[in-house]
């Protein structure tokens, strides 16, 4: 897959028409995917994204929490067999008309041949442009118009928005209905207090990636992923009140494995909220409850795993 990223007027120029999809596509949800389908296989299927979130550009110092980070998003792509992506940042952008977006960056730069946006989809200089101009434009520059009607889950839009809230609460199978993949995050493993191998549960501690989303405090079972290999782990996110409060890690205690870890990257896949952090009266109510999630996580994995 090609990225694009840098400045827009350097990338090169297009080898062929591609099939165009626009949008931050945080966490690469359903309602995502369903423009991803509708883009035609005959062209370059393309995506263009931003990174910084335009939020980020309209709104400094209000920067949202990303269910998925700009490598995370594109690898997902990637995954969804996209060809190209290129990475926009608003700030380059937001001054364009949305003629000039349209002529500059989708014909010139993308040589677009199909354009596939959602409904509500908006763009140039204070948001001018929608679907109607778009249309205008599209007879304009010869290319192909599709516009997709909204995915709904309940009686609610599927958005990043609202699977953003379900993390932030805990609710992350609930998340991963609506994204069609389990919420994750990536991190080097870091040294920690080593509390949890004096208590017979050693952990492989995470710090929370900048910029992510970062479920409810409390304990998962989860799917570790390291090297490729898939392993069943209990993980806690929160600050370890019994022993006085700390920071936020999260600190995933692999199921039946006991090498060493730190400096190596682990990604930890959320299945399962088992339920919040807790403060214990003492360390052997802490040990015993531990030993109820670890079988709690076995349990959980294996039914989970035959949905792999």
């Amino acid at each position: 897959m090609r990225v694009l990223d840098g400045r827009w007027q350097e990338w090169p120029e297009p080898d062929r028409p591609s099939s165009t999809t626009i949008g931050v596509l945080d966490g690469v949800h359903r309602g995502h995917r369903a423009l991803l389908a509708r883009l035609d296989p005959a062209m370059s299927r393309t995506v263009l994204t931003f990174d910084p979130h335009p939020i980020e550009v309209l709104r400094p110092g209000s920067p949202p929490r990303l269910i998925t980070t700009i490598d995370e998003r594109v690898g997902l792509l990637g995954d969804a067999g996209i060809d190209s992506v290129g990475v926009l940042d608003l700030g380059e952008i937001k001054e364009l008309e949305a003629a000039e977006f349209v002529r500059d960056v989708l014909v010139s730069k993308l040589a677009v041949g199909q354009l596939v946006v959602g409904e509500d989809f908006r763009f140039g200089r204070d948001r001018s442009g929608d679907v109607t101009l778009l249309a205008e434009l599209a007879g304009e520059h010869r290319f192909e118009l599709e516009v997709i009607a909204l995915l709904a889950e309940g009686d609610a839009p599927l958005s990043s928005s609202r699977i953003r809230v379900l993390i932030e609460e805990g609710e992350v199978s609930s998340a991963a209905d609506l994204l069609g993949s389990r919420f994750s995050m990536t991190n080097v493993v870091v040294h920690g207090d080593e509390r949890g191998r004096e208590l017979g549960f050693p952990t492989a501690n995470l710090r929370p990636p900048d910029r992510k989303v970062v479920p409810a405090n409390g304990v998962y079972s989860c799917f570790a992923l390291l090297d490729g290999v898939r392993h069943d782990a209990a993980v806690n996110v929160g600050v370890r009140p019994t022993f006085g409060g700390g920071d936020l890690l999260v600190e995933a205690h692999i199921l039946d494995f006991d090498d060493e870890l730190y400096g190596r990257d682990l990604t930890v896949e959320f299945v399962e909220h088992i339920r919040p952090e807790l403060t214990f009266p003492g360390v052997d109510e802490l040990v015993t409850r531990m030993g109820e999630d670890v079988e709690e996580t076995r349990a959980t994995l294996s039914r989970a795993r035959s949905r792999i």
